[in-house]
């Protein structure tokens, strides 16, 4: 998937279009998710999820920080850097997640961003209203 931005009109559209970003995949590759609370990430992760063919329930990793799905071709691994501030790569191992049968997906990646982690697709979210966001793909 190439530079675009997409309009989405609802949960269930932003949902699809993770879905949709899943069939694009062919090989493992690391997603940066920027934007507000409740701008979409998590409801686009959790479409990501079901176009990789996970079958789990995909929730948000705010208190675990990291959640890990098998899918039919990819694992999914969600974290959120939230609270990750100042960590170093040493203590989180962020190197030993990434392979070519992974597709990472990092929420709140500002936070970490100090640690030099491969970014393939950087994902920022824009609440627009209430049900409406504008997702800017960008290719790192």
């Amino acid at each position: 998937m190439e530079n675009t931005i997409k309009l989405t009109k609802s949960l269930k559209e932003t949902q699809a279009f993770g879905a949709e970003f899943a069939r694009e995949i062919n090989h493992g590759i690391v997603i940066f998710l920027e934007g507000d609370l409740a701008a979409g990430k998590t409801a686009f992760t959790k479409g990501l999820a079901e176009g990789l063919g996970v079958k789990a329930n995909v929730n948000s990793p705010t208190f675990t920080i990291l959640k890990e799905y098998q899918g039919n071709e990819f694992e999914l691994k969600h974290i959120d850097a939230y609270r990750l501030e100042g960590s170093t790569d040493d203590s989180l191992g962020f190197y030993d997640l990434i392979d070519e049968d992974t597709v990472v997906v990092i929420e709140w990646p500002e936070y970490i961003k100090h640690l030099d982690i491969r970014c393939d697709y950087h994902l920022k979210f824009k609440v627009i209203s209430d049900f409406e966001r504008e997702i800017e793909v960008i290719k790192c």
